[in-house]
């Protein structure tokens, strides 16, 4: 199989979450009942991550796997790299919604929701 750029984005994004996490290369390996050599290639984009893969991952980073993908989005043309405006909107997009769901009292919730809901119909006007 031959490997893209989506696979060495992702191998990329695989060494950032391991390092972010304070793990080796070897632990990691380790905890995946895998050779150190393979995390390597998958780090590096040489090897294709399977589904089953992913989950372990994961799993042991404690990281959702649309965090492998940070920086792509989904379109009609198939998956697309973010420009830096688009990937900074996706992060503060996800750090809103990891905020947000740490909100418990509901009458809060309504009032932030409210809050931007009002502020993007006023700003979609504005650019009328």
């Amino acid at each position: 199989m031959t490997t893209n750029f989506i696979d060495r984005y992702v191998g990329a994004r695989l060494r950032s979450l391991r390092e972010s996490r304070g793990l080796s290369r070897e632990r990691l390996a380790s905890a995946l009942n895998i050779p150190a050599d393979r995390v390597l290639d998958l780090e590096e984009g040489r090897e294709r991550i399977a589904a089953e893969l992913m989950r372990s991952l994961s799993r042991v980073l404690e990281a959702q796997p649309a965090e492998f993908f940070e920086g792509f989005s989904v379109t009609a043309q198939g998956l697309v790299r973010l420009t830096d405006n688009d990937g900074r909107a996706a992060e503060e997009e996800a750090r809103l919604t990891r905020d947000f769901a740490l909100i418990r009292d509901e009458d809060a919730r309504q009032l932030i929701l409210a809050l931007v809901s009002s502020y993007a119909t006023f700003a979609e006007i504005a650019r009328s």
